[in-house]
């Protein structure tokens, strides 16, 4: 995928924050080339046209825009899932770039907070106008510990669980940093809160890695688990409540395939992990 915009705060952006290009381009258009996960995201494409993007995709960046709307709609079905169980309790997007969850998963009575580093933050306040009081930006580098008790979670819900995301970014990271930041989750949420997160296979980290890093931004894997017991395994307060691999949006025979490379590798090449916090 090529991209350009007229925008200096986009074209400033460059590796690991430039990765946000690729699920706001996948939410933007992808659907039309994938109908069945078509994520109708009523933001997505009116940022590409305030930008002035110019995109450029080929037939290689299918694989990736597959991935990034099957999260999308299993991490849509997943918040649904939680917010009518607790529909008071706050949300969190680390590591946002331009998602916007809130248009979802809002129902008027949670929050909800997007973090992202600096830079990101003021891309989101330039061309993501406001959409509630609810939903608040934070500007925060959450690979620097103590990023828990800077979030500004309203009192009364230090003690609600919370729906944390955190989708295409901890692959992106140092391993050391990945168990910092689940760590951290783990010791601070109150207990049933839930954590989703993406992965790789160890196999796509590294030189040899199995997937292809995209060219546009220049971050290649740098952090890879087997499957979501591993992460689950980094704090005796987290428990797996279940894991998904992208081979379920390609069908039957695509999960049969993966179930046997499951068996080999431990795990899929790309999976979802959904984790909650319980009390050991």
């Amino acid at each position: 995928m090529q991209f350009r915009a007229h925008s200096s705060l986009v074209e400033n952006l460059t590796g690991v924050p430039r990765t946000l290009l690729i699920p706001l381009v996948a939410r933007a258009n992808g659907g039309t080339t994938f109908p069945l996960l078509e994520p109708n995201d009523r933001y997505a494409q009116e940022l590409l046209t305030a930008m002035g993007a110019e995109v450029k995709t080929s037939g290689h960046d299918a694989p990736t825009f597959v991935n990034v709307l099957w999260r999308t709609v299993l991490i849509k079905e997943l918040g649904s899932d939680f917010f009518s169980r607790a529909p008071q309790s706050p949300g969190i997007n680390l590591g946002a770039g331009l998602a916007h969850y809130f248009q979802w998963l809002g129902n008027g009575k949670n929050t909800w907070i997007d973090v992202d580093l600096e830079q990101v933050i003021d891309l989101r306040k330039s061309f993501l106008p406001d959409s509630s009081s609810h939903c608040l930006n934070q500007a925060m580098d959450i690979t620097q510990p103590g990023w828990w008790n800077r979030l500004p979670l309203h009192k009364r819900d230090h003690k609600r669980p919370v729906f944390v995301v955190c989708e295409g970014v901890l692959m992106y990271l140092e391993p050391c940093k990945v168990r910092s930041i689940i760590r951290e989750f783990a010791e601070n949420a109150p207990e049933g809160s839930e954590l989703i997160l993406d992965f790789v296979s160890p196999l796509a980290v590294g030189p040899t890695a199995v997937l292809r890093h995209n060219e546009e931004t220049g971050a290649p894997f740098a952090w890879g688990v087997h499957n979501g017991l591993e992460i689950a395994h980094l704090h005796p307060r987290l428990e797996l409540l279940s894991q998904h691999s992208v081979s379920e949006a390609y069908g039957l025979g695509a999960s049969w395939a993966d179930m046997y490379w499951g068996l080999l590798m431990g795990g899929p090449v790309y999976g979802l992990a959904h984790l909650r916090v319980t009390e050991p």
